[in-house]
């Protein structure tokens, strides 16, 4: 039928669709009611491979489906191939085992991350051990030990770590800033407190 009158009786056309001025409107009583751009093959053996690449959902309890069918579809699954090959020679196992390979791999990163992130707090505590002395008093009637530092560039949970154990070796009350620059654009800032030693204190960042 006329495209104007497919979308007067309610046909549903599929955004980002170009269709003319006929078209074929494929209906299932009381689903839907769609316009269709026609019969795209002649046989049902022309899709030869057919593989679903993407689902979406495009209205309230409609999904849709992206998929591609004949040379699209040999196309897709040799890059698919090729790359899974690439893994399985990159990994040195066979493609079944390239999961557990990758899941594996993702943990020993994990594990070493962990033992970086201590090691770095280590050696930040270190660095704050030399930077007591530099601390200065401020006030009349009750000195404040205070501690303001660059600390190059010290990662978030690092400066933390060196904050905390400054704050915690300077006699009370005692205030710590600490700064740092962990990379290009970035700029971390953590201050710690210590009331008088009647009073419980938190470190904040």
């Amino acid at each position: 039928m006329a495209l104007t009158d497919a979308k007067n009786a309610g046909a549903i056309a599929m955004f980002g669709e170009k269709y003319g001025e006929e078209v074929r409107v494929v209906e299932v009583p009381g689903v839907s009611m769609e316009l269709c751009g026609g019969t795209h093959v002649n046989n049902t053996s022309e899709i030869r491979g057919f593989k679903i690449i993407s689902e979406q959902g495009i209205a309230s309890g409609i999904r849709r489906i992206e998929a591609v069918a004949g040379e699209a579809y040999i196309d897709y699954m040799n890059v698919r191939d090729s790359h899974m090959k690439h893994l399985c020679s990159t990994l040195k196992v066979k493609s079944e085992d390239v999961t557990t390979r990758v899941e594996s791999l993702l943990e020993e990163l994990r594990m070493v991350r962990n033992e970086v992130s201590a090691v770095r707090s280590k050696a930040a505590v270190y660095k704050a051990a030399t930077l007591v002395t530099k601390a200065f008093s401020v006030g009349t009637s009750t000195k404040i030990r205070v501690l303001v530092e660059n600390m190059d560039d010290l990662d978030a949970d690092s400066l933390k770590s060196a904050a905390e154990y400054l704050v915690d070796t300077l006699e009370d009350p005692a205030a710590v800033i600490l700064g740092s620059s962990p990379g290009e654009g970035k700029v971390s800032l953590v201050a710690a407190f210590k009331p008088r030693s009647s009073e419980p204190w938190n470190p904040s960042r």
